[in-house]
């Protein structure tokens, strides 16, 4: 019988904690090109967790301020990036945006976790913004067409 408790127990709390009570924040993607991880900017969030709910603003304004110190990540014209959700539940809803470096931007479709990226040479940054029942939050990269 105490085997039995053990076993339920452990059960009960393995599916707590797959379902992240615990995060205070947005989940990031994990975002690649070719297998080669991009690196991603955090944006301001607000979160709904079990013990903890909060708003964090950034300061950054725009997402070109958000990847200003990131050096582009060199992709083929016509490239495939992913956008994964790996590390905690998928947005229910996500917006895609792509910006040139002079402030322009325009929405582009992030489908089946994936992003093309134009066959034009230039910098280009891309804005995701995530939705889910516990809040919202958003991220921004920037790769460089060669």
């Amino acid at each position: 019988m105490r085997k039995g408790l053990w076993i339920g127990l452990l059960v009960i709390v393995g599916l707590i904690l797959f379902f992240e009570p615990f995060r205070v924040s947005p989940p990031e993607p994990d975002v690649s090109v070719q297998r080669k991880d991009i690196e991603v900017t955090s944006g301001s969030y607000c979160w709904n967790g079990l013990f903890i709910s909060q708003c964090a603003d950034t300061v950054y304004s725009t997402p070109l301020e958000m990847t200003a110190k990131h050096t582009p990540t060199v992709v083929e014209p016509g490239a495939t990036i992913e956008v994964a959700f790996n590390d905690g539940p998928s947005p229910e809803r996500i917006k895609s945006e792509r910006w040139l470096e002079d402030g322009t931007n325009k929405t582009v479709q992030l489908k089946n976790e994936r992003l093309t990226v134009p066959n034009k040479p230039g910098r280009y940054i891309y804005h995701i913004y995530g939705w889910w029942k516990q809040g919202d939050g958003n991220v921004a990269f920037i790769v460089e067409v060669k």
